[in-house]
């Protein structure tokens, strides 16, 4: 797992390499090169994972000398790959070296072919074509920056603001940042940076200056996506079973020994199971819990789960001070504003892990492929309870309370009727009249960036369907993903994610979902699954994650930080959010009238960014 960094006609040296040192802080190296009149440059840190000797160096060409490439990621079937490569002598085993090869004798979009998570960069030197490429679910974060004659990409944002002269918010993407909580692609926060999107292959021609998108991976996928009813629940069992046990053995790959995030639930606890077998040593397990409502800290559950599992187990206990000193550096690292409490918690094991391994399995994305989520339960029963919700909406006024936040998100969201409009209204953070307050300037209607991917999905399939496909390309690419790479990558960790494997993910996507949400069991083809594996005890834990009792601190410890960090005189946010509605709600978690944590997070969030771009790299 690397960063890399990219340029064309804009030169950077070793300081601005460094801004992503932690994404490989065991060698780096810069190659310039020139075209026509162009001068192209190529950075790379690397974090030696496979093939650990100066034959995994980058940048690196191909064994022709008519490519170059710079790669972060990991592609699992490389093997696989490197067997239809017989006229190749290969100088080492890494995957880097694999797929330069490849691409060069079977052209840029072979790459549909890589089974892994990866982004990185191609430069064609006689076709006179720059690529670059992001995989299909966009586990690997991917920016670029196009105007005139200067291509900029990276790995992270933080070198293409250094190298930019000035740069402004983007107001459309604050506006709907505050509906999503985050920015699908190919949408950030900052003007004239753009995310490529998971699966997306852009091509800049070096002859004409012309930045344009070859092909995205997923628009011969998605559209052909088929339910298939044709097969018992066991068949589904035991298929499940053979991909994911795959799935996990090929991401053992490596020259570094491998380790496991491990929290209470089914999913982590699964994929260290299987992982466990893969391994001569006693698989390294690391969990975060919070000190407050037991409610919150599933640290007991990981440890009795580690000693079933017979791991080497790690875990930490963070409380309040830890919240506020370390919330300002995690929004830093991750760069765009995410409205997920998690980040801070996956920065904090991440910094655990890293004092033991290099390489963290995790289980992100059993979610939304398996369908976990409350939200699903209340799409699959949307149809049958209809009339009762629009004649609850008729008396939401009982509802007025702010502790009934999700009730009045549901009435607002399931009573309407356009799909994509009514999923749009349950991620909803802050809806229309409460952006207004906010922003003090009301926004033209717009596609959001969920329209990308909403419109590749089969129309025939059911909306429960849609939701659960929309969500891995979406939400879990450029929300959960994106925060979980940045924050393993920030201590210098690969973070590998099983449950994604395109093998596995193309066969969780034919089953139909009276397997997935069964008898009201979320996941249940999964825990069907997990009894091969795990006792009855992990399987029906309830389900926790890495949440945090943010709101007993933001009601409580932290109110008065909160209030000093964004309504200070060096506030940063109040130059765009009406000041005085941001002491509104900060006043509405002191007085117990405001129970979404959702709400002051995304501020908070929002001030770091500003703190960032001020500081100018």
């Amino acid at each position: 797992m690397c960063g890399i960094l990219g340029s064309v006609n804009k030169a950077f040296e070793q300081d601005t390499l460094e801004l992503i040192h932690h994404r490989g802080p065991d060698d780096n190296d810069i190659v310039q090169c020139t075209i026509n009149e162009d001068d192209i440059y190529f950075g790379h840190v690397r974090l030696s994972i496979q093939d650990l000797s100066t034959a995994g160096h980058q940048p690196m060409y191909s064994d022709n000398k008519k490519f170059l490439i710079i790669f972060n990621g990991e592609i699992y079937n490389h093997l696989e790959l490197r067997k239809r490569l017989n006229d190749i002598t290969f100088n080492g085993h890494s995957d880097t070296e694999t797929i330069v090869n490849y691409l060069a004798k079977y052209g840029i979009e072979s790459a549909k072919e890589f089974n892994g998570i990866f982004a990185f960069s191609l430069l064609d030197i006689e076709k006179k074509k720059l690529y670059i490429v992001r995989d299909r679910f966009g586990v690997k974060p991917l920016y670029y920056y196009h105007k005139d004659k200067k291509f900029l990409f990276s790995s992270e944002m933080k070198p293409i603001l250094k190298m930019l002269s000035n740069f402004k918010l983007d107001m459309n993407a604050l506006n709907e940042y505050l509906v999503l909580r985050y920015n699908p692609s190919p949408k950030t926060m900052v003007q004239g940076i753009k995310k490529v999107y998971p699966g997306e292959i852009l091509e800049y021609d070096l002859n004409e200056h012309i930045l344009h998108k070859i092909t995205n991976i997923n628009e011969a996928l998605i559209p052909n996506i088929k339910i298939d009813r044709n097969k018992s629940e066991g068949y589904w069992v035991d298929a499940v079973s053979e991909k994911l046990e795959t799935a996990v053995e090929r991401q053992m790959i490596g020259d570094v020994e491998v380790g496991s995030f491990l929290s209470g639930g089914i999913d982590s606890a699964l994929i260290t199971a299987i992982a466990s077998k893969y391994t001569k040593n006693k698989i390294k397990t690391f969990c975060i819990g919070f000190n407050g409502s037991d409610e919150f800290n599933e640290a007991d559950d990981a440890k009795r789960s580690a000693k079933i599992l017979g791991t080497e187990h790690h875990d930490i206990i963070a409380d309040s001070s830890d919240y506020m000193r370390n919330l300002a550096e995690s929004t830093y690292i991750n760069e765009e504003p995410n409205g997920t409490e998690n980040t801070f918690a996956q920065y904090e094991v991440s910094k655990l892990g890293a004092k033991y391994t290099k390489v963290i399995l995790a289980g992100q994305g059993a979610d939304e492929i398996f369908m976990g989520y409350g939200k699903y339960s209340a799409e699959l029963k949307r149809d049958k309870y209809l009339p009762l919700i629009k004649l609850a909406k008729q008396f939401k006024f009982l509802f007025s309370s702010p502790k009934y936040h999700k009730m009045q998100r549901a009435l607002y969201s399931l009573t309407e009727e356009h799909i994509l409009n009514r999923f749009e209204k349950i991620y909803t953070v802050y809806r229309e009249e409460e952006k207004q307050k906010l922003l003090e300037s009301e926004f033209s209607n717009h596609q959001t960036g969920l329209y990308y991917f909403y419109n590749l999905i089969p129309e025939e399939l059911s909306a429960l369907d849609k939701m659960s496909i929309l969500d891995t390309y979406t939400s879990l690419s450029d929300e959960l993903l994106m925060y979980g790479d940045k924050m393993t990558m920030a201590t210098s960790i690969e973070m590998r994610v099983p449950f994604l494997d395109n093998d596995l993910v193309a066969l969780a996507q034919k089953i139909p979902n009276q397997y997935k949400i069964k008898n009201g069991i979320h996941k249940y083809i999964l825990k069907e699954v997990a009894k091969k594996y795990l006792p009855d005890e992990i399987i029906n834990r309830p389900k926790k994650g890495f949440d945090m009792p943010s709101l007993e601190w933001f009601q409580g410890d932290l109110n008065s930080d909160i209030m000093q960090l964004l309504c200070s005189k060096d506030s940063l946010i109040t130059n765009y959010i009406n000041k005085n509605e941001i002491e509104n709600i900060i006043l509405r978690y002191k007085n117990k009238k405001e129970f979404d944590v959702r709400k002051i997070y995304l501020l908070m969030n929002i001030e770091h960014l500003l703190q960032l771009l001020n500081k100018r790299l």
